[in-house]
């Protein structure tokens, strides 16, 4: 049993292990220079660290945003290392199932990585968990004992739902706001203005087809660009709405990955933020009455992953909740 843990890009014990890596591959290439690559802290995402349950360190892995061409949204897997004594005990699969879940986090449609076409172990786990051979890439285009694989990732959508007045728009863009601070890459929809129309049909008064015709039309431009997080704020009121948003953003990947987390507020604080904010008349009394209305029918429904409340919080504590409610903290 192993535990995984993130540690800085320059910590010293991953640092001795890598070391330990390079210099097994000096052995097996019979080559004393070309493995003694610096990787600049700088360009890492994330640096994974393998302990025993005593505490021995057995294996690193990383993710670092490439520093060479490649596909928009590629990250690239680094410095995966099991220590000798504890290989054939499926630690390299439970390094590269972190690595990805990591990957995922940072918003990256797809995952590079390089290995030697001596390690054969390693392509065999490669291609055992999807990984297809691609052209070698960067520093290693000239290398005719380098191996390449890459493997897509599914976009992940986080819709944010709640009622009129609960916060949601306001809640989605502080979601925005996080992720890009940890340089992840993400995108951020507001639903209501992909479905302002008029005259709407009888049968879908808010204008939920045009919706999904409309992400669907997107998703592939944001996917050329290589962002794997979409950010969306929408009310859910239908069941079937989660597989739409996945089928919408689906991809070479599969289907999008979906998170829906509902934004709340009580009723009276919904009330006096949609009188602050929408002029008299019928919008505003609309508004009013439907606020009360679709909070009983979300109730009702509880499609959510989980609630959060935006009552007299700031909107980096109610993005940071919604984050750890989807999973993407």
């Amino acid at each position: 049993m192993i535990s995984v843990s993130r540690v800085l890009a320059d910590d010293a014990v991953a640092v001795g292990l890598w070391d330990e890596q390079q210099a097994e591959l000096r052995v097996m290439y019979d080559d004393d220079d070309t493995f003694a690559r610096y990787i600049d802290p700088g360009t890492v995402y994330s640096s994974l660290l393998a302990r025993e349950q005593n505490g021995d360190p057995v294996a690193t892995a990383m993710l670092q945003w490439p520093e060479y061409e490649l596909p928009a949204g590629s990250i690239e897997a680094k410095r995966l290392y099991v220590r000798p004594e504890h290989r054939r005990r499926g630690y390299s699969r439970v390094m590269m199932g972190a690595l990805e879940a990591a990957a995922a986090r940072s918003g990256a449609t797809s995952i590079a990585l390089e290995t030697g076409t001596e390690q054969r172990a390693a392509i065999a786990l490669y291609e055992a968990i999807g990984y297809r051979e691609i052209e070698p890439y960067g520093q290693y285009s000239e290398d005719v004992r380098s191996a390449c694989f890459a493997k897509e990732l599914p976009t992940r959508v986080l819709v944010l739902n709640g009622s009129i007045g609960a916060g949601k728009t306001t809640s989605a863009a502080a979601v925005f706001d996080a992720l890009e601070a940890r340089s992840s890459r993400v995108a951020f929809i507001d639903g209501d203005f992909l479905s302002l129309a008029k005259p709407n049909p009888s049968d879908d008064p808010y204008n939920q087809r045009l919706l999904f015709a409309n992400l669907a039309a997107l998703a592939p431009v944001y996917r050329s660009r290589g962002i794997g997080l979409m950010v969306i704020a929408r009310v859910v009121e239908d069941p079937d709405d989660r597989a739409r948003y996945a089928e919408a953003f689906k991809s070479e990947a599969g289907p999008a990955d979906v998170s829906i987390v509902r934004v709340d507020a009580p009723r009276d604080v919904r009330e006096a933020r949609l009188a602050a904010r929408e002029p008299e008349g019928r919008w505003r009394d609309w508004a009013l009455a439907r606020t009360g209305e679709l909070d009983e029918s979300l109730d009702a429904l509880d499609l959510d992953d989980a609630v959060v409340s935006s009552d007299g919080r700031t909107r980096e504590d109610v993005a940071e909740d919604v984050l750890a409610g989807a999973g993407w903290a």
